[in-house]
C-alpha cells in the first residue's frame, strides 16, 4: 500500500500529540511523590543527631528537601563549605544521583521510600575547635586610615535595601560592625550570599576599602594543627572578570602566617596554614583585607582552626 504525501504529513501531524502524551506520562512515571518525600524526610528526623549533616541529589530537588525539612538546615550547613563539622551525612536522592561532597565510600545506611532514597554516609572525624563565622560578634573590628586604625562600632537596625534574586546582600544586615556609615558596604557581619557558581555561602563581609586595609580580630583562638580559610565573592561582581584584585592576610599574634589573593574567576577556594609548629595552643587572629581598587569587591570569608588534618 502506497500513501500520498498528503496521508504522511497527516499522519505524523497526529502522531506528534500521541508522542508527547507518551513522554508526559513517562516522565510522571518517574517523578517522586510528595508522599515518598514526607516518608523519607520523617525517616530522618527520627535518626537525626546533633553533628548530622543533610543534602540531597540532583541539585534540583534541594527546594524539595528545605520545604520539608528546612527547620533542620541552618544557614550554617546551608551555606557550608566542606563537611569538617560535621560526624554523618544523609542524603535524599532520587535516580541514583549523589552530591559530590558524598564519600566515595559505601553508605552505613541505604532505605527506599517509594521513587525516594536515603542514604546515610559516616564522615572522617575532625574536631573544629573555633568557627570564625559563628565568632564573629565577639571580634574587633577596626579600619585603617592614615596609618591609623580606627574602630567599627558594633551596630544593629537600618533601613535595608536589596536582597533577593540578583540583587545582592540586604545592607543594611541588621546587626554588623559599622566601618563607615556614608559607605553602606563598609560593614563586616555574617552573611549568606551565591558565589560563582551560584552556590550559597554562609560567610563574613569584609569588603575592602583600597589599600589601606579593613582589619577583624579574634582573641584567645584555640589554634590546633591548621586553620583553613575559604573566600571569594558575590557572583555578580565576578562572572565578568571585569574586578582587580583583592588581598587578605591571616596573621596570628601579629605575625603574618597567610596570604589569600582573589582574582575574578576563581571562585570560593581555600588555603590551608599549619598551625601544628608554632609552639602555642592559643592566639589572636586577624585578618586584613586590601584592594587597590575597591568597587564591587564584596569580598566574603570563612574558616575554622583544627585539631586534625584538613579535608
Amino acid at each position: 500500500m502506497r500513501f500520498s504525501v498528503r496521508t504522511i504529513l497527516l499522519l505524523a501531524l497526529f502522531a506528534v500529540p500521541l508522542v508527547e502524551l507518551g513522554a508526559q506520562a513517562l516522565i510522571r512515571a518517574r517523578v517522586p511523590a510528595v508522599s515518598d518525600y514526607r516518608a523519607a524526610v520523617d525517616f530522618i528526623r527520627s535518626e537525626l543527631q546533633a553533628r548530622d549533616l543533610i543534602s540531597s541529589a540532583p541539585g534540583f530537588i534541594d527546594p524539595i528537601l528545605r520545604w520539608q525539612l528546612g527547620d533542620k538546615i541552618p544557614l550554617a550547613m546551608a551555606g557550608r563549605h566542606d563537611s569538617a563539622a560535621y560526624e554523618r551525612m544523609w542524603v535524599v536522592s532520587i535516580r541514583g544521583a549523589l552530591p559530590a561532597e558524598a564519600p566515595k565510600s559505601e553508605p552505613e545506611l541505604r532505605r527506599a521510600f517509594g521513587r525516594v532514597e536515603v542514604l546515610r554516609y559516616a564522615l572522617p572525624k575532625q574536631q573544629v575547635l573555633f568557627d570564625f563565622v559563628a565568632s564573629w560578634q565577639s571580634a574587633e573590628a577596626s579600619i585603617v586610615r592614615d596609618g591609623a586604625a580606627k574602630p567599627c562600632p558594633l551596630r544593629s537596625g537600618g533601613s535595608p535595601r536589596g536582597g533577593g534574586l540578583g540583587k545582592g546582600v540586604l545592607m543594611p544586615v541588621n546587626k554588623r560592625f559599622e566601618c563607615d556609615p556614608r559607605s553602606a558596604w563598609l560593614f563586616i557581619s555574617d552573611v549568606v550570599l551565591e558565589d560563582l557558581d551560584n552556590q550559597p555561602r554562609h560567610c563574613i563581609w569584609q569588603h575592602p576599602q583600597g589599600d589601606q586595609p579593613v582589619q577583624l580580630r579574634f582573641h584567645d583562638v584555640p589554634l590546633g594543627a591548621s586553620l583553613v580559610f575559604y573566600a571569594g565573592i558575590y557572583y555578580e561582581h565576578e562572572r565578568m572578570r571585569q574586578g582587580g584584585p583583592i588581598q587578605a592576610t591571616i596573621a596570628i599574634d601579629g605575625q603574618v602566617r597567610g596570604e589569600f589573593e582573589h582574582k575574578d574567576g576563581d571562585g570560593f577556594r581555600s588555603l590551608r596554614i599549619d598551625t601544628s609548629q608554632l609552639g602555642k595552643e592559643r592566639g589572636d587572629v586577624t585578618v586584613a583585607v586590601r584592594a587597590h581598587d575597591p568597587r564591587a569587591r564584596s569580598f566574603c570569608w570563612a574558616a575554622s582552626t583544627r585539631a586534625g588534618a584538613a579535608r
